[in-house]
Parts: structure tokens; C-alpha cells; sequence
């Protein structure tokens, strides 16, 4: 674990239902002394405020609602992180195309998921204004 978070250091971490895995992470950081110091940005919050019309929320109804490429087995650790990877990708070009935004940031992406789905214009348009000159 130690080599593991020494490599990722403070870089963001995405998962599908981060809850689940940041208690997982959490926890074996722990085991060696240390915390955590990045923040986990959940594509399973995104997707239902992103996609909030998709039949299910779950990593293989998305990954076949939005066409995204099948990585693998489901629950394979390896497949689950390449097709979420493709999810995050995909929630962020929705964000840029629907809301004409330049960039999408990790702040914003935490700002969104931590948002009531029927504020995430709001969530955007604040996110917008604190970046203006």
C-alpha cells in the first residue's frame, strides 16, 4: 500500500460508487499510518446528474446507454477501471458540449456530485462566474 500511495500521492481518484472503494482506500492507508489527501470523484453521482434519464446507474447500463467501448468482464478490477475511465471522459465532454464550457475541473466535478441533481445548473453557472477575469 505504501508504494501504491506513494504513486498516486494527491492525484484525484475516480470510481464508480466512490463510497464503496474510498472505504476500502481509506482504510488500508490506515494500516500503514497515513491519510488520505485527494479527493474521490464518484462517476456513478455524476452520471445521475449528468444522465439523470438513463435506465440504470450502474457501470454496465451506462456503459451500454452511452455506447461506450466493453472493456472486459464485469467486476474485474481491471476492465471496471478502463470502462469507468471511459465514463469519466465521456460526463465531461457531456458537460463541455451542454454547458459550452472550456475545461472541467476536478473542483467542478466535486462540486456536481456533491450538488441535489436539480441544482446542477446552478452548480455550473457558480463554478463559471468564480473563473470569470
Amino acid at each position: 500500500m505504501r508504494e501504491v500511495a506513494d504513486f498516486v500521492g494527491d492525484y484525484p481518484l475516480i470510481a464508480h460508487n466512490a463510497s464503496f472503494d474510498s472505504k476500502f482506500w481509506d482504510a488500508e492507508l490506515a494500516r500503514i499510518e497515513r491519510s488520505r489527501s485527494q479527493v474521490f470523484v464518484c462517476s456513478l453521482l455524476l452520471s445521475r446528474r449528468i444522465f439523470p434519464y438513463a435506465p440504470s446507474h450502474k457501470l454496465s447500463a451506462l456503459v451500454d446507454y452511452i455506447n461506450l467501448p466493453v472493456a472486459g468482464r464485469y467486476h474485474r478490477a481491471l476492465a471496471d477501471a478502463e470502462m469507468a475511465a471511459s465514463l469519466l471522459l465521456r460526463l465531461e465532454e457531456e458537460l463541455r458540449k451542454r454547458h459550452s464550457l472550456s475545461d472541467v475541473s476536478i473542483e467542478l466535478l466535486s462540486q456536481i456530485q456533491r450538488a441535489p441533481k436539480s441544482q446542477l445548473e446552478k452548480c455550473i453557472a457558480r463554478q463559471a462566474d468564480s473563473h470569470k477575469p
